[in-house]
């Protein structure tokens, strides 16, 4: 493939509310968290385009977030409840808006894109609000620069790491990885799966524990090239609904 990998994210904070939407070539998902100002006090989500026919299950998982502390540090979450009983991508939603929700009242939205591979290379940014916030190189899978990630793998930037990187820095290396590792999915036919199981990938989130993967039904057709415009989120519909 000679195309990209495109994801984009949008967040707003109202009073006692925030939303979290994100959309990609695999996945279009919403989240929203009810807080008091200080914790929050319900979270519900929403699964528009999935890749399994369990996702929306996953929905179900969210209200573990009740009484998690608003902060401006996206891996607070990542401590208050064990990310492996969620949906990765409405949990990793529900973190920024927790965030978004803990800077107070406004939105934000990032885009990042990551090139196919060329001979191993491969180039990847992350825009917020319309400015480069980081550019990465990577060679084999691995950073190549900036030279303060080089040599490390995209998914090695665990929660646990980036913990003691300021909020915004955190924030966006966060999204960085995880839009570089889903875009090397790009390069498989991902329809080629009768279920979740077949892919062998471990529990990694709610969908792929065991009991739950060998059920969750490919659903096909649902993935997008975002390759060219218009983008991810393109939309002018209200946030977690489709226009």
């Amino acid at each position: 493939m000679t195309g990209c990998y495109r994801r984009a994210i949008r967040l707003r904070a109202d009073p006692g509310r925030a939303v979290a939407e994100v959309e990609d070539d695999f996945h279009h998902f919403a989240v929203t968290i009810e807080h008091d100002g200080t914790r929050v006090t319900d979270a519900r989500g929403q699964a528009i385009r999935y890749p399994w026919s369990s996702c929306p299950l996953a929905a179900g998982a969210l209200p573990a977030l009740a009484g998690l502390p608003l902060a401006a540090h996206p891996t607070a979450i990542y401590r208050h409840t064990d990310p492996l009983l969620q949906c990765t991508h409405m949990f990793e939603m529900a973190g920024l808006a927790v965030a978004q929700a803990a800077r107070g009242l406004g939105a934000r939205r990032y885009d990042a894109w990551v090139s196919d591979p060329v001979e191993g290379r491969v180039a990847a940014e992350l825009r917020c609000d319309g400015a480069v916030v980081l550019a990465w190189t990577l060679r084999d899978g691995l950073i190549a620069k900036p030279d303060e990630q080089r040599g490390k793998a995209p998914m090695a930037l665990r929660s646990t790491l980036l913990a003691n990187e300021p909020p915004e820095a955190a924030e966006a290396l966060l999204i960085m990885r995880r839009a570089v590792s889903l875009a090397t999915a790009r390069s498989r036919d991902v329809d080629a799966y009768a279920n979740a199981g077949e892919m062998d990938h471990g529990a990694a989130c709610f969908v792929f524990r065991p009991g739950v993967a060998e059920h969750a039904l490919r659903r096909r057709g649902s993935v997008r090239d975002f390759s060219i415009h218009p983008g991810p989120l393109a939309d002018a519909a209200p946030f977690g609904e489709t226009p």
